[in-house]
């Protein structure tokens, strides 16, 4: 049976001593919509999110992807159901470019061939319309391209839901 929601995050309670970060929370995301989480600081926003990436377990919940429950432990788990994210503090080597960037983690067998990694992020950019050089190297880029290899990052490893956690919190108002 094919469901109409890409995710659903079913009763979702999550603790930390001495605070209930998410109670009771139930999220249904259909194919092909975008969302934006809004709320204070402290609403539990994030966490919420960490819990659908695996960064944290929730005691209480379940979460379901394409209609089948599944269990996310580690973001290992989520990139392999598809679920990739992009952190508000972002995880690349300034010394490395765009490609290299990319690149790091990846699962291959013996050798890695940068220019097809360059390759693929070209065929991405042109997909989505990003403006990003694979040679380019991560410190002489703004913060907007930095953003982009992210997103093409967690596009790269066949992420069909993107998580985008504060996006635009560490853009300037032209960006």
């Amino acid at each position: 049976m094919d469901s109409q929601y890409a995710i659903e995050m079913l009763n979702i309670t999550k603790r930390f001593p001495g605070i209930v970060a998410n109670d009771n929370i139930t999220l249904q995301l259909k194919k092909g919509e975008i969302h934006a989480l809004l709320g204070e600081n402290g609403a539990g926003k994030s966490t919420l999110m960490s819990v659908l990436f695996g960064l944290y377990r929730p005691e209480e919940g379940t979460i379901k992807k394409d209609g089948k429950e599944v269990q996310i432990r580690d973001p290992n788990d989520a990139n392999a159901l598809g679920i990739g994210m992009v952190h508000q503090h972002f995880k690349l080597v300034d010394v490395f470019t765009a490609a290299e960037n990319v690149a790091l983690g990846l699962k291959n067998e013996g050798r890695l061939d940068l220019k097809a990694v360059s390759g693929r992020i070209r065929e991405i950019c042109a997909k989505y319309g990003f403006q990003v050089d694979p040679d380019q190297k991560i410190y002489d880029m703004s913060v907007s391209q930095k953003q982009t290899v992210e997103i093409i990052k967690v596009l790269y490893r066949g992420a069909d839901i993107l998580i985008l956690d504060e996006p635009t919190a560490v853009l300037t108002p032209q960006e």
